[in-house]
């Protein structure tokens, strides 16, 4: 067994909450998401997306969790070879593809949150604000919601009561996530300064989120859908974005015409709107935060049929009910065959016993014996056969469709 590493519980990065008592500016904002992004990037560089694997496996049947299949399907397909193993084996594809589920999970997990960190209590009293004035213009709700946390904090000092708390846990959730790459890369566990890192990372997004719920803004998230056509306002990070096209005449042109399709949407475009006036007219102001970030490919022209694309439930044994349905298949088609065999045993048994009934028929006890047990015999083979395949399917079985925490020792002993 090796030997258990000596782990100590990460320390809390310096945050200027005190700079939140004033609204931070857009440009502020800006600043904050670009570095939150940037130190994404490298945690998973120098991290998951550092080494080459070390199976020869599909990488998409390790124990991954629901979660990050579902966010993977979200952000991310194949181009047009259809192939999902290269998104995780090859690396430069990887890091996008991880970078962009660590970014979907904070923006579900911290900043769809109306104030991270908050108390239970609190946290309610914002939800039932929140649907009881879903009906009420936008930026009244936002300029409400503001002033009631700004009344929150003043009570607890400028931070969240449980705000290191969130962070810890959504620190162990994202490691817990990644953990079957770190295992195909070699490394059961990641290292303890990566924990560190992961965890500035989570105080940092939740910090934001603190900023933004002190804000009347509106801020929106919007993330590029896969599979979409390239636009020029997109931030391409990979492969080409013009569109390719070859060939000689006409003719050949619309057969072979391509369009510039985005393969992995990394980060999603963040717009910050708010209210604006012009002399004795009032409208919205709107400042973009962050581009969409988007890995592209060389797709078809048309969209129909660039839809053809494998779906990924189908490459992992943690679609559960794919896999349950090719094990009932293959249980039914052993049935089936069971039936068939049954059938003609009886048979035979019939027509043994009315040629031995016939009077000059032949047969003692003997061969009677042992043409009975000819005649069993495909049965107890088939039965036999049909045990074995439920022992091998269990025995290779790699299902596993819960979420849970993984362990981190020492480093959240301390709440």
């Amino acid at each position: 067994m090796p030997r258990q590493r000596k782990t100590t519980r990460p320390s809390q990065r310096e945050l200027p909450f005190s700079e939140l008592q004033a609204e931070i500016p857009d440009k502020g904002v800006e600043e904050g998401f670009s570095l939150l992004y940037s130190e994404i990037n490298k945690f998973i560089k120098s991290g998951v997306g550092k080494k080459a694997a070390n199976t020869k496996k599909s990488l998409w049947t390790k124990r991954h969790s629901k979660e990050f299949l579902s966010y993977a399907g979200m952000i991310a397909r194949p181009g047009a070879d259809g192939g999902w193993e290269k998104l995780l084996r090859s690396r430069p594809y990887r890091c996008a593809l991880l970078s962009g589920v660590v970014m979907m999970v904070l923006d579900k997990h911290v900043f769809s949150d109306l104030l991270f960190g908050a108390g239970s209590e609190h946290a309610e009293m914002l939800r039932m604000e929140d649907s009881f004035m879903v009906n009420i213009e936008g930026f009244q709700r936002t300029d409400l919601r503001a002033k009631t946390n700004r009344v929150y904090l003043e009570a607890t000092g400028g931070v969240p009561p449980l705000f290191w708390k969130r962070v810890d846990k959504m620190t162990a959730q994202i490691l817990a996530m990644l953990s079957p790459i770190y295992s195909a890369i070699g490394a059961e566990t990641p290292s303890q300064s990566s924990y560190q890192t992961l965890h500035d990372i989570v105080s940092l997004a939740g910090w934001l989120n603190v900023a933004i719920r002190l804000s009347p803004k509106i801020t929106a998230f919007e993330w590029v859908q896969p599979g979409e056509a390239y636009q020029f306002s997109y931030l391409c990070i990979g492969e080409e974005k013009n569109m390719a096209s070859n060939g000689h005449n006409k003719a050949q042109d619309d057969q072979i015409r391509r369009r510039t399709r985005v393969m992995i949407s990394t980060a999603p475009k963040i717009t910050r709107h708010a209210r604006g006036s012009d002399g004795f007219f009032t409208g919205t102001e709107t400042y973009e935060v962050m581009q969409p970030h988007v890995v592209t490919y060389s797709g078809t022209l048309a969209d129909w049929e660039d839809n053809r694309v494998v779906p990924l439930q189908s490459l992992t044994r943690n679609g559960s009910l794919v896999f349950w349905g090719h094990v009932l298949s293959l249980l039914m088609s052993i049935m089936r065959l069971t039936a068939v065999l049954f059938i003609v045993g009886v048979i035979g048994l019939i027509v043994f016993g009315t040629w031995t009934g016939i009077p000059g028929g032949h047969g003692g006890s003997s061969s009677l014996s042992w043409i009975v047990q000819m005649v069993l015999w495909p049965i107890r083979l088939t039965f036999q056969s049909l045990m074995l395949s439920v022992r091998m399917i269990l025995q290779n079985s790699e299902v596993r469709t819960d979420y849970s925490l993984m362990s981190t020792g020492s480093w959240l002993s301390k709440q």
